[in-house]
């Protein structure tokens, strides 16, 4: 699934702040949460501080058989992993853990691998369309059996560059 396939409705509805909101905490130390509106991850504004393009906006991720908008640039894809992805029971709801490493200088050790995600995504079913959607998007400490995964990813990261 692909952000450009959505209908626009999908878009508008989304787009609408009192509806559809998004908890995010960028990571790594940065000492505030706060709340974004999705329209800053599905659509390039008219104007803007800075340029932006459609690899800075989010698109899909599928994990496992489930697809994911989370509020990530698509040029960050290629550096998450999947960590552990829970379902719900009637799977409304979608608990996933995973790393980001596209700031590849703050991976550089297995230690590393300590810092990742979590994003809790809610199912969207309107408009004929099938999908989940992150509300809360937070910086995580991995640990036990999900840092042991982390330390693997990297290692092959690691051993590819």
């Amino acid at each position: 699934m692909k952000l450009a396939d959505l209908p626009q409705a999908v878009l508008d509805d989304l787009c609408q702040e009192d509806q559809w909101r998004l908890d995010i905490d960028p990571g790594f130390d940065s000492k505030h949460e706060f709340w974004m509106a999705w329209h800053h991850f599905l659509r390039i504004p008219d104007e803007s501080y800075y340029p932006r393009t459609e690899d800075s906006l989010a698109d899909f991720i599928t994990v496992e058989e489930y697809d994911l908008l989370l509020p990530v640039e698509r040029s960050h894809h290629a550096a998450i992993h999947p960590i552990r992805l829970i379902a719900s029971a009637e799977q409304q709801t979608l608990t996933l853990f995973l790393q980001d490493s596209y700031h590849q200088d703050w991976f550089t050790r297995p230690t590393d691998a300590r810092y990742g995600f979590i994003a809790i995504a809610d199912r969207y079913q309107k408009f004929d369309c099938d999908f989940y959607i992150a509300s809360y998007y937070h910086f995580a400490y991995l640990i036990g059996k999900d840092y042991e995964k982390a330390v693997e990813i990297l290692f092959q990261k690691l051993d590819n560059l």
